[in-house]
């Protein structure tokens, strides 16, 4: 037997020998996790508490919000098993999702940095593609907002080096930012914000 093919083997650390385990994976079936931001600068595994911390051999995560709630849901992507959709139906804060559309950049916005502020504090997002393995998340940007209503102001740095600042934005609404423009533009109605 050839040592060195290493083919549906493993070696054994304790004995030195290759296991043959067949069409098997070698890391999966390891029971998930899902981790809770603390607020405090911890984070605690509720993977148990929300019944996510399933034992598939998963290989690629997507995160999206598929039904537009406000909540980010998620999409596990297994081997040789189906995809689980894991539906956030948890308890919610205020929210904001944009979608930036590039005009001297990428259409897609991709690596453009984004800088929200609250009365809490800051948030900041990049625009990323192609994130993961065998799966990739929603260019649409979510920003959890807790209980506040309001974003103070929004600072867009786009890949072009153009800066686009936005004050004032209503909370629990989807808003599409375009390279240049002043304004962002409600996408479930409503006016434009300044």
């Amino acid at each position: 037997m050839d040592m060195f093919s290493g083919v549906g083997r493993r070696l054994d650390r304790t004995s030195g020998h290759w296991i043959d385990i067949g069409q098997h994976s070698l890391n999966g079936h390891e029971r998930k996790v899902l981790f809770r931001n603390d607020g405090d600068g911890t984070f605690t595994d509720v993977a148990f508490v929300d019944g996510v911390d399933i034992d598939a051999d998963g290989r690629g995560l997507s995160v999206f919000d598929y039904d537009r709630d406000g909540r980010v849901d998620l999409l596990l992507r297994n081997y040789r098993q189906p995809a689980e959709l894991f539906h956030n139906t948890g308890g919610g804060g205020h929210w904001l999702a944009l979608r930036l559309v590039g005009t001297r950049s990428n259409r897609d916005a991709v690596g453009a940095r984004l800088r929200l502020e609250t009365a809490r504090g800051w948030q900041t997002r990049q625009v990323s593609a192609g994130s993961g393995y065998l799966s990739g998340s929603s260019l649409i940007q979510h920003f959890g907002l807790g209980p506040e209503t309001r974003a103070m102001e929004l600072d867009v740095l786009w890949p072009s080096g153009e800066r686009t600042v936005l004050r004032d934005l209503s909370a629990d609404r989807r808003y599409a930012i375009v390279e240049g423009a002043a304004a962002a533009v409600p996408l479930d109605g409503g006016g434009t914000t300044r």
